[in-house]
């Protein structure tokens, strides 16, 4: 069991830091952005990103989820067919959408872009060809996933990264472009991914089309489209809706600021999951799958502890690091706001638990009741921030995510525990979260009586207490005791 866990730990790693170093070099273009380009064209461009995300869950028809589903480690025509029926029905669909896009670029401007952004056309029609590039490199990369390429998968996406910032450094700064400039870096590089990955793609396409193989994956996928775009929808309707109810201009960009210091429990749930699908869809049939899936659950939460604690207790070490120019990491005048950061970072934690425990439905191929979890979900989220944010503010939508992701993860639990029960290890669970909790308030009422020459020092034991914790409760068992030790050792 520990093997297998040591390798889904080692792929999550390896996965998080392409990850966190290709968010760096995203990060890095901010600042470009806000000094090159013209605000118009840059409200735009952060307008036509945010439809992508939408569109990209389209395009994807669901086939990625269903790819890895009926993907055949054992059965290598199995595992052809998949890949090519995958592939197929994602790039049609992009291809079909990408030209009604094209061809109606100037009525969509009309509707969409701001008069002044004069080229908003062109840019319409530029930004039509990325999502379609994005379709054609999906399934290679998932298959990469599916095969335990994971260093291969995370050298290929840091790359494709690197290629557009530094890209874009050449198009903004040497030729002096606008805002077509970013769209030209995105394509060149994603042409570049394209190009690189063809030849996987025509060997692992098949010629040969099973009908009923064709539905059964349709079938499965299907149901996972309005599962995504709820999830987005999850995601960010808590902005317009401040936007909406709060007169103070100040407050929306504070929440923005704080919600997104927040970031470091969203990249680990998102690296967990790139290696945690094809893990349990690759172990589902072992004869302990169930109790290894749990104690994977528990020392995610163990995991997710951890971030939650340094997050929260060093948070006001972290926004005063230098920045650009001396000045600090995160300006002073949205510090007032930092009190949501824990808020956001267990909303994080839930929506990782959904991805644990919705396992068992695409393990049951069970994907229709998605919608049901992620849609109630959505519109809790949707209902509480109008409820909250009149009385408490930004602070309110915080809340307010926080709530729509448990209750995304009770409605899932209640669904799958009938579809694919496990017994997960819920009494070590909740130590674990007894004792955060312990130890976050200690920290919270406590550090306004700490000299703040030692306040640093009192965190870092609180941190080693944390464990002491754990050890008292006796949530070690003697293997994990033994592997810690070997461990502290090397």
């Amino acid at each position: 069991m520990y093997s297998k866990i040591k390798k889904l730990g080692s792929d999550t790693l390896i996965y998080g830091f392409a990850t966190v170093f290709g968010r760096f070099l995203n990060f890095l273009l901010t600042p470009i952005y806000s000094n090159l380009l013209f605000g118009t064209e840059y409200e735009f461009i952060i307008y036509i990103y945010a439809l992508l995300a939408f569109i990209n869950v389209i395009y994807s028809f669901g086939m990625e989820s269903a790819f890895f589903r009926f993907y055949s480690h054992d059965n290598k025509e199995q595992a052809s067919k998949v890949f090519t029926h995958s592939f197929l029905i994602i790039n049609i669909i992009s291809v079909a959408f990408t030209a009604i896009i094209l061809i109606s670029s100037d009525f969509i401007a009309s509707i969409i872009a701001n008069p002044e952004v004069t080229s908003a056309a062109y840019l319409i029609r530029l930004a039509a060809l990325i999502p379609m590039l994005d379709a054609a490199i999906l399934i290679p990369m998932g298959y990469m996933r599916m095969t335990n390429q994971a260093k291969k998968f995370a050298t290929i996406r840091f790359s494709l990264i690197f290629l557009t910032v530094a890209f874009n450094l050449i198009l903004l700064i040497g030729f002096e472009l606008q805002a077509e400039g970013v769209l030209y870096a995105q394509l060149i590089a994603s042409s570049i991914g394209v190009i690189y990955l063809l030849p996987m793609i025509v060997k692992k396409f098949l010629a040969q089309i099973d009908n009923k193989l064709f539905i059964r994956m349709l079938k499965f996928g299907l149901p996972t489209i309005p599962a995504n775009l709820a999830a987005i929808i999850l995601q960010v309707a808590d902005r317009p809706i401040l936007t909406e109810l709060t007169d103070s201009f100040r407050d929306v960009v504070t929440y923005q600021v704080n919600y997104r210091l927040g970031i470091p429990m969203m990249i680990f749930v998102t690296v967990f999951e790139y290696a945690w699908k094809p893990f349990y869809l690759s172990h589902f049939k072992d004869s302990h799958a169930k109790e290894l899936f749990a104690r994977i659950f528990t020392y995610f939460t163990l995991a997710a502890a951890l971030i939650f604690l340094t997050i929260s207790m060093f948070i006001g070490y972290i926004v005063r690091i230098p920045g650009i120019g001396g000045e600090y990491f995160i300006n002073p005048e949205y510090w007032s706001g930092m009190h949501i950061i824990p808020i956001i970072l267990f909303a994080y934690y839930f929506n990782g638990v959904f991805t644990n425990l919705s396992a068992g439905l695409l393990i049951e191929k069970k994907t229709q009741y998605l919608p049901l979890a992620v849609g109630i979900a959505a519109l809790v989220n949707i209902a509480v921030n109008f409820v909250l944010i009149p009385k408490m503010g930004y602070e309110g939508a915080a809340w307010a995510t926080l709530a729509a992701y448990f209750v995304s993860v009770l409605i899932i639990y209640f669904i799958v525990m009938k579809i694919f029960p496990v017994n997960y290890e819920w009494r070590r669970v909740a130590l674990i979260l007894v004792a955060t909790a312990g130890i976050f308030f200690t920290d919270k009422y406590l550090t306004g009586f700490i000299e703040n020459n030692i306040l640093i020092v009192f965190k870092v034991s609180l941190l080693i207490i944390f464990f002491c914790m754990l050890y008292l409760f006796k949530f070690f068992g003697s293997n994990e005791i033994e592997i810690l030790k070997k461990f502290i050792k090397k």
